[in-house]
């Protein structure tokens, strides 16, 4: 559980327990809430259901002390459920964004900020807007992560670094982080764009295509904003390898890596993610320690 108090940047961990019917439960005391002030500033990271209810437990206490609240949620869940794909399928990240609203519906007075790390779909903001008119939400972007990192900031501003885009949803994000770099460079950074094909009844990529000639030479970045098992990354790293391109570099915000990152050995030598997630030491891991607040 990673939930935790700023009060005057200090950071206060929070303790939640759990009662042997299952249920989840948090008290403050009231030394603690008379410590903050008007306004209250929250981490939270949400990797679990537990970690979810024990959030609306905790924002349930400072909305009923009147505290304003600043959250921070670094990896949103179930922003990829932003849609019902088939039939018989739960909308869940509209279920999500009903259950973040339900404190402060009742609560006119009470002023609440998200902010969200590269969250994956703009439907998050439609849904918590439509729900609350008591929200500001701010999304923070890829490169504002990327350039806390020496290491990756340094590999872009490299001549013979290319940016690969890996599908048609990565285009707005890819050329973001062209833009951001191409003025710290003597020429601007090449972009390679990605198709990729998948099975219609299992979802599973089949084939996937890069679209340039030869890389000899060329250190590729690829960017992304989640990675799971990495099926789409192996692809394109094997399709990259290919071309003779030397070395292959990955940058995902949200690594889950529900497969382990040894999948990617002798295809990419790099991996770069921020903490908005637990992660597990590897030899070709970074980690970006990052905060919005």
């Amino acid at each position: 559980m990673a939930i935790q108090f700023f009060i005057k940047q200090q950071k206060v961990n929070i303790e939640f327990i759990q009662f042997s019917g299952g249920e989840r439960h948090v008290q403050l005391s009231s030394q603690l809430l008379d410590t903050l002030g008007n306004t209250v500033r929250v981490r939270a990271e949400l990797n679990s259901s537990d970690d979810i209810l024990d959030y609306l437990l905790l924002e349930n206490v400072l909305i009923q002390h009147r505290k304003n609240i600043e959250v921070e949620i670094p990896y949103f869940p179930y922003a990829r459920q932003d849609r019902v794909c088939a039939t018989g399928q739960a909308f869940s990240l509209d279920v999500f964004c009903h259950l973040l609203n339900i404190n402060i519906e009742k609560h006119t007075s009470i002023r609440r900020r998200i902010t969200l790390w590269d969250a994956h779909s703009n439907v998050i903001g439609q849904l918590l807007n439509g729900y609350s008119s008591h929200l500001d939400l701010y999304q923070v972007e890829p490169v504002e992560i990327i350039k806390t990192s020496p290491a990756l900031t340094e590999l872009l501003q490299q001549q013979h670094t290319v940016l690969v885009c890996p599908d048609r949803g990565a285009k707005a994000r890819t050329a973001a982080i062209a833009q951001y770099f191409n003025p710290k460079r003597s020429q601007q950074i090449a972009i390679i764009h990605c198709d990729k094909t998948r099975e219609p009844t299992t979802g599973k990529i089949t084939s996937s295509v890069v679209k340039t000639g030869s890389l000899a030479g060329k250190t590729a970045v690829i960017t992304d904003d989640i990675c799971d098992g990495g099926a789409t990354f192996i692809g394109i790293a094997k399709e990259l390898r290919k071309l003779q391109c030397e070395h292959i570099i990955l940058y995902v915000t949200h690594g889950i890596f529900s497969r382990g990152l040894d999948v990617f050995d002798g295809l990419i030598d790099q991996i770069f993610t921020s903490n908005s997630r637990p992660q597990q030491f590897h030899k070709n891991l970074n980690v970006i320690e990052f905060t919005a607040i």
